[in-house]
């Protein structure tokens, strides 16, 4: 037998509604304090090697070795202290 459009919607709703019931909300757990060191870690070892690659690419380009490792070390360690100080305010914030 063939229910009416009605009857097949609320249908419907109800099994929907019964399934967002069955569904478990999803447990955040707050980061360890282990996780949070190598994030931090992982961040200024990152950018200095970045910074330093590009420095000794450059500097090997040029042949004007150790300038440009220098002022790239220098740089990527400037940044990773940036993106060091950004996630400790996230962490901080969370």
């Amino acid at each position: 037998m063939i229910k009416a459009p009605d009857e097949n919607l609320n249908s419907l709703k109800k099994k929907i509604q019964e399934a967002k019931e069955k569904i478990e909300e999803p447990v955040v757990e707050a980061p360890k304090p282990l996780g949070k060191i190598m994030k931090v870690v992982v961040e200024i070892v990152a950018a200095m090697a970045v910074g330093l690659g590009i420095g000794i690419l450059i500097d090997n380009y040029f042949d004007t070795r150790p300038f440009f490792i220098i002022v790239f070390f220098l740089l990527g360690s400037a940044a990773g202290i940036m993106n060091v100080f950004r996630v400790a305010k996230s962490l901080q914030n969370h």
